[in-house]
Parts: structure tokens; C-alpha cells; sequence
């Protein structure tokens, strides 16, 4: 961990510019969102020290669960608990990337980057720069 990390938990938040739902919508997305916001610092930290070949395996073996099972994510069955562990893994392993990983409502980074919505500093008001 660098001087210029989040920490051991990374940074994971509700992306401010994410829609809401529907007033009709079953609220899939926000309790998605908020199961997610609790176990993507938990394989962050998991990830912590792991090795490129690691990552790469924990890559691989998400993209095929969400893949083989993603329907069962989103409207339960059998593999659901498994797809949902493997997509908050996906999130921990993409947020190491520079920028991080912004879907589903939720942002994750595991470093500070610019216009980061847990920064609020670094974004642009444009308002400011217009003048």
C-alpha cells in the first residue's frame, strides 16, 4: 500500500450521478447497490497483496460466473449468492485500475485519481470556468 492509496478498504461509495428508481421499480438496483457498498472493501482488502496472476485467476473467475449466471443475479436462482460474490470481486479487481470503476450506482477506486466522486475538490465547477 503507497502513500497515495485509499487504504486497506479502498473507496467505495454511491455514485452520486447515479439515477434512482423508479417509484414502480422493485428496488433491485438500490439494494444491489448497498450489498455491494459493504462487500467491495472487503475483496479490496482480500486483493490487497495479491499477485498479477492472482488478480488475473480472480478476473477470470468472475467474468465466468457473472457470465454463466447473471440472470440469476439479478432474479434469483440457484447461483445467485455466487454471482453476487463474483461481481463484487470484479469490482474489487477494477477498481485497481487508474480511475477506478464507476457501474450499477456504486464507484470503487483503490487510489486517488481526478475527478473521483468521493473527491470533491477535484471536480470541475464548470460554472467557475465558464466565466
Amino acid at each position: 500500500m503507497t502513500g497515495d492509496s485509499h487504504g486497506p478498504f479502498g473507496l467505495v461509495l454511491l455514485d452520486p450521478k447515479a439515477r434512482t428508481g423508479a417509484p414502480s421499480d422493485d428496488g433491485f438496483r438500490e439494494r444491489l447497490a448497498d450489498w455491494l457498498l459493504f462487500m467491495v472493501p472487503m475483496f479490496i482488502a482480500e486483493q490487497r497483496h495479491a499477485t498479477a496472476d492472482e488478480i488475473d485467476r480472480a478476473r477470470s473467475d468472475a467474468l465466468e460466473q457473472i457470465a454463466s449466471h447473471g440472470d440469476d443475479l439479478q432474479f434469483g436462482g440457484r447461483y445467485q449468492s455466487s454471482s453476487r460474490t463474483a461481481l463484487a470481486k470484479g469490482f474489487a479487481v477494477l477498481a485497481r485500475a487508474e480511475g477506478g470503476v464507476t457501474a450499477l450506482g456504486v464507484h470503487a477506486c483503490t487510489a486517488p485519481h481526478p475527478y473521483c466522486p468521493g473527491e470533491r475538490a477535484t471536480t470541475p465547477d464548470l460554472c467557475e470556468t465558464m466565466k
